[in-house]
């Protein structure tokens, strides 16, 4: 039976390849522009790396300068005063190192969520990465109502359960460091869907960070109770739209 379809030209043909070729083009582009920002978070972790060892390296000759200047004090007759003041300018860079020192731990944890009660399975040993990360992409979607999709599309840099080995009796909590700072703030801000549920989810910070934000909550439950906007931010609470001293 002869078909009433015309069979493609030459023409057409070349027409079909070329639309094919402009497509490919179009996806190479889309693929070097990746390239282009993941060297680009390359190079800034290498150099949040190496300010991180010259600020430490820093702090410990600042700590060696104030346990000189200590030990000086029984053994010379420098005025009391005079010393008093160079060990109190010591203290204050010290302190001042250890903040910045505080800051760019917090830069590096930038990217970070930590998730509690994800199930473990450590019977056979620890949990391979792998597995950790496909149960956090599952609890992902059924937890946190992130669409299937974008919960299997968003890039993950490195995901791992936290403390290093396994406890006991114990589920560990994943620790995800999410490539883009969108994708983390996307997850983020699904936190209600977590109410009235076993699990949490909590951005990680430094332990001295941490420490200073517990002070902080009593303070910011007080302000709720009394009717007041308040929240906290870092390291500091914010209460009505004003930084409070701690």
């Amino acid at each position: 039976m002869a078909s009433n379809e015309k069979e493609p030209t030459n023409k057409d043909i070349m027409k079909c390849l070329n639309g094919i070729s402009d497509r490919l083009c179009a996806v190479e582009k889309k693929l070097s522009a990746f390239d282009q920002i993941e060297k680009q978070i390359s190079s800034f972790e290498k150099e949040l790396k190496s300010i991180w060892v010259a600020i430490d390296d820093r702090a410990k000759k600042v700590e060696e300068r104030v346990t000189k200047m200590e030990d000086k004090i029984d053994s010379t007759d420098i005025s009391s005063a005079m010393l008093a003041g160079k060990v109190d300018e010591l203290e204050k860079a010290r302190d001042s190192i250890k903040e910045e020192v505080s800051y760019l731990k917090s830069q590096s944890m930038r990217n970070n969520l930590i998730f509690t009660n994800v199930p473990e399975d450590n019977s056979s040993g620890n949990e391979p990465t792998e597995v950790t990360e496909r149960k956090l992409r599952k609890h992902l979607m059924e937890a946190l109502k992130v669409a299937k999709e974008t919960a299997d599309n968003i890039r993950l840099e490195r995901v791992h359960r936290s403390p290093g080995q396994p406890i006991p009796g114990k589920t560990r909590t994943i620790v995800a460091k999410f490539t883009f700072f969108k994708d983390r703030e996307l997850i983020r801000r699904q936190w209600k869907h977590l109410n009235d549920t076993p699990y949490k989810m909590y951005e990680q910070f430094p332990q001295e960070v941490i420490e200073k934000r517990r002070r902080l909550v009593p303070r910011m439950k007080a302000a709720r109770e009394n009717g007041k906007r308040s929240w906290i931010a870092y390291d500091t609470l914010f209460i009505d739209g004003k930084p409070v001293r701690e």
